[in-house]
Formats: structure tokens, C-alpha cells, sequence
């Protein structure tokens, strides 16, 4: 599967509510999914799955988007308690991002990996531009996604979908919470593969 990526630009009322959603994002109150009400067999797929995201939000639309919002070095002051005993680090990467499906801002995403990682690793994701970070690690046989955790978060446009997962790249992790934004395909009632 190809994805075709392409930087987009945000216009200002979405720039503004990026560090909304990210705020909201960072107040989740993380359940495993067996904890979790799912409302209907879809969200339960799109929350639950695997694989990259990346390459499930590309196959419902033309034209799949990154758009970088911060790509920064990040000290434990920025991270929450559990973010940090996942990561088994303090000093991280940070990376977050809006993807969005024909020009839809679908998903909000902020990633973490130690710097510590990144210099012994095969991955530097500071230098991933708008490549999203799925496409990479999943390019890779041996990643595995485990610490799977999902929430309801309420915002001022309702309550929406998130989750955060660990994903193990040749023996490192990276830390990936998605929050999925009011036209994410997550909310169609259809339930898409």
C-alpha cells in the first residue's frame, strides 16, 4: 500500500485548537481496553488496532496528510508519571502532529522516544518530516504495539476517542497517544476494515 503524504496547512481556528486538543489529550484518564465502554463494533477496531494507523486512516481517502505541530527535544517536566515509567526514561523526543484525510483533520498524535533510543537505535524520528511515524516503525518485522490504554475525552465539540500504545522498534520503545478528532472515520457507525 502506498500512503501519499503531503504537508498541509492548518488554518488559524485549527491551529489554535491543535494545543487544545493536545491539552485535553494529556489529561486523559487511560483505561486498558477490557475496562473501556467501546460504543459500537467500530471504534472498538479503529481503537484496538495493531497495526499502523497510518495506513488504516490512508485507505478512506484520496489523500492522507502530516502536518508537524512540534518536532523538539522534551524533559521529563513536559511528561506525565506513567509516560515515564513506559518509556523507562526522562529525557525523550517529542513529535506532534495533526493527520488529516482530504484535507480533514482526522487524528491528533503525540509521540515520544527517549534520546537515549534514538541514539543507539535504527530510528531518529526528529528527522521523520511528514513521512507519519507508522509508516516507519511498521516497516519494520519485529514492531510490536503492547500497553494498549484507550479513554473518552470531553471537549467543547463532545466527547472523543483516544488511545496510547508503546510500540517496540528493534528493542526501543516509543510512546504513541492518538486522539481522534469530531470527522475521524472512527465515528462512522459502518465498521470499516
Amino acid at each position: 500500500m502506498i500512503v501519499r503524504v503531503k504537508r498541509v496547512l492548518l488554518n488559524s481556528k485549527m491551529n489554535d485548537s491543535v494545543f487544545d486538543y493536545l491539552k485535553v489529550l494529556s489529561q486523559a484518564q487511560w483505561l486498558s481496553p477490557d475496562q473501556f465502554r467501546f460504543s459500537n463494533d467500530n471504534a472498538l477496531q479503529w481503537l484496538t488496532e495493531q497495526g499502523s494507523l497510518s495506513h488504516k486512516l490512508s485507505a478512506h481517502c484520496d489523500h492522507f496528510a502530516v502536518e508537524v505541530v512540534r518536532n523538539e527535544a522534551s524533559v521529563s517536566k513536559g511528561m506525565s508519571a506513567d509516560e515515564i515509567v513506559l518509556l523507562d526514561h526522562e529525557a525523550c523526543w517529542l513529535r506532534e502532529v495533526v493527520l488529516s484525510g482530504d484535507g480533514v483533520p482526522w487524528v491528533i498524535g503525540r509521540t515520544l522516544m527517549s534520546l537515549d533510543a534514538m541514539v543507539r537505535g535504527q530510528y531518529d524520528i526528529s528527522q521523520q518530516g511528514t513521512v507519519p511515524i507508522g509508516v516507519t516503525v511498521f516497516s519494520s518485522a519485529d514492531t510490536k504495539r503492547d500497553a494498549l490504554q484507550v479513554a473518552h475525552i470531553s471537549t467543547p465539540q463532545g466527547d472523543l476517542l483516544a488511545r496510547r500504545s508503546r510500540l517496540w522498534v528493534a528493542g526501543h520503545p516509543i510512546l504513541v497517544a492518538e486522539l481522534f478528532l469530531p470527522e475521524s472515520p472512527v465515528y462512522n457507525m459502518e465498521s470499516n476494515q
